[in-house]
């Protein structure tokens, strides 16, 4: 890991309790950060089982922490992922929708996006934009299905393309209003069986994105930097070292993303688990308390 190791939580103890203090809120990924291969919350990145990462939840709602998943799942699909682990709180569609108390409360935060038909997904698949973007990456990218169903906001896909290229075509088309977020790597290729290597992609308003949603909500709820955390696995998880006042990305992030080290080393506040997924996720809750580094009421 060479210069990472010095961004562990163990070498960066002291650098990361001046960073944050009285933390009420944890911004969490799900996917390969709170849950373990094939998305168990029960299994080790060895596929062995383990309770350490639900233990760590009780730990959370012990200590009065919220936790807020954020996600490119839709707020149907994050409702019963809520439900079983006892959150309320989440912010949906890669920062589209952000739900609190299970639903009782759904802010729409698209910016100055346009909805001309029925809700944000189906305008964007009015304007052909879906359709532009499957034709000109054809057998590169499709609808990451049976998860793109049901999505109120973005576009799902799977496949492997080029972010930088396929936004600034969408601008030469006139789609000025959408841009194609990468979601980072998935196990599951639908028909894509020759491309090495499948990533996750949004089409969403150009207003949203994780860090925006993150951003809304701090200040829908007036909640400082150094009151909230974020844990994750990718790039997208780093980007959110703006919104709050550490980061913490779990091990097995170094696995799926070559780069993601300098990323890390770029910002002062992003730091690096011990342990890989739910485990490593396990290993910030008990820093935060065994340091007391949460909000005591």
């Amino acid at each position: 890991m060479g210069f990472l190791k010095e961004r562990t939580i163990a070498k960066s103890a002291e650098k990361i309790k001046n960073l944050i203090h009285g933390v009420r809120v944890i911004y969490t990924d799900i996917d390969g950060t709170l849950l373990g291969p094939g998305g168990c919350l029960f299994l080790t990145p060895d596929k062995e089982y383990t309770l350490q990462t639900a233990e760590a939840i009780i730990l959370t709602h012990k200590c009065n922490l919220d936790v807020v998943m954020v996600s490119g799942r839709n707020k149907n699909q994050l409702l019963g992922d809520a439900r079983i682990m006892g959150f309320k709180n989440y912010i949906a569609e890669l920062g589209c929708e952000i739900v609190y108390n299970l639903g009782e409360k759904v802010i729409l935060n698209v910016g100055n996006f346009q909805i001309t038909e029925g809700n944000v997904f189906d305008t964007i698949a009015n304007s052909k934009a879906p359709e532009f973007l499957l034709k000109t990456f054809s057998n590169r990218l499709e609808y990451h299905t049976p998860w793109s169903v049901g999505q109120e906001c973005t576009h799902l896909f799977r496949g492997y393309i080029d972010v930088t290229e396929a936004n600034e075509l969408l601008r030469e088309k006139g789609f000025t209003d959408l841009k194609i977020v990468d979601n980072g790597v998935i196990n599951q290729r639908g028909s894509l069986k020759e491309i090495s290597e499948v990533h996750a992609y949004h089409l969403l308003p150009r207003w949203s994105d994780k860090a925006l949603g993150v951003r809304k909500d701090r200040e829908i709820r007036k909640l400082p930097k150094n009151a909230v955390i974020a844990i994750g696995d990718a790039p997208s998880d780093v980007a959110l070292s703006s919104q709050v006042g550490a980061v913490f990305i779990v091990k097995n992030a170094l696995g799926k993303y070559s780069d993601i080290g300098r990323q890390i080393l770029s910002q002062e506040n992003v730091f690096l688990t011990q342990d890989e997924m739910g485990i490593g996720w396990a290993e910030v809750i008990h820093f935060l308390v065994e340091n007391g580094l949460i909000h005591n009421p």
